[in-house]
């Protein structure tokens, strides 16, 4: 075989060697690449001890998977839902919550609350970092939630709903632009009216929360049953 043939031959073997690795490498890089992208960034957590499992990042599927069922309402208890939404005390307003995912009560579809705790906004609730500090007290406390604004952050309800579906405090979203039902809820409730510039702050005591014996909503209504007045949101209609 003539000399400038096996040099040839070589030449193409070398070639084909670096073509292969070249591919080899590449596709190592962009599995790392993707890798990276869909993988949680690296937090450094403050006092975690450097053995201590870190934490899991939970898939907004996994967050709305619902591990443990309420209970449903027995006869009994439906029965006296039933009067108490009747009684003369008993506050109507015509906004529901603001989504099925707040359903404590599956066969009546509605959400009910036993002496919560009411927030209510004047302005828009836009991130949920103003509603981190009553929401910590409510879930230390162990007390039920009702949060009325005339309007919530996609994300804001987001977080709301799965904090409810995972039963870290039960708790309902109400939303209305319509300033009626809200002057009714204050009035029923005893609620101060929260500016955006106090949740920001987080300047904000319970005192400022309304409160009733029991709160009920479904899509299209709420009840506020043992409320400190007797007004539904029809005796403010001209």
């Amino acid at each position: 075989m003539d000399g400038w043939t096996v040099g040839l031959i070589v030449m193409f073997a070398v070639g084909l060697a670096v073509i292969v690795f070249g591919a080899l490498s590449d596709r190592r890089k962009n599995r790392r690449a993707v890798s990276e992208m869909l993988s949680p960034p690296p937090r450094t957590i403050p006092r975690l001890p450097a053995d201590a499992a870190r934490p899991r990042y939970v898939s907004a599927l996994q967050a709305r998977r619902v591990t443990e069922p309420r209970p449903a309402l027995n006869d009994d208890q439906q029965r006296r839902l039933a009067q108490q939404l009747k009684a003369a005390d008993t506050v109507h307003v015509r906004i529901g919550f603001a989504s099925d995912a707040f359903v404590t009560d599956e066969p009546t579809a509605r959400a009910v609350l036993d002496h919560p705790r009411i927030l209510v906004c004047a302005e828009p609730i836009m991130a949920i970092r103003e509603l981190i500090g009553v929401l910590e007290h409510m879930i230390t406390d162990r007390t039920p939630l009702v949060v009325v604004a005339p309007m919530m952050a996609p994300e804001v309800l987001d977080t709301l709903e799965v904090n409810h579906l995972q039963r870290a405090v039960d708790v309902v979203a109400i939303l209305s632009r319509d300033p009626v039902p809200t002057d009714v809820i204050v009035q029923a409730t005893g609620a101060t009216l929260i500016s955006r510039v106090d949740l920001q702050t987080g300047y904000l005591s319970d005192h400022e929360l309304g409160r009733c014996a029991r709160w009920v909503s479904d899509r299209r209504s709420s009840y506020i049953v043992g409320s400190l007045s007797g007004r539904t949101d029809e005796d403010h209609q001209p």
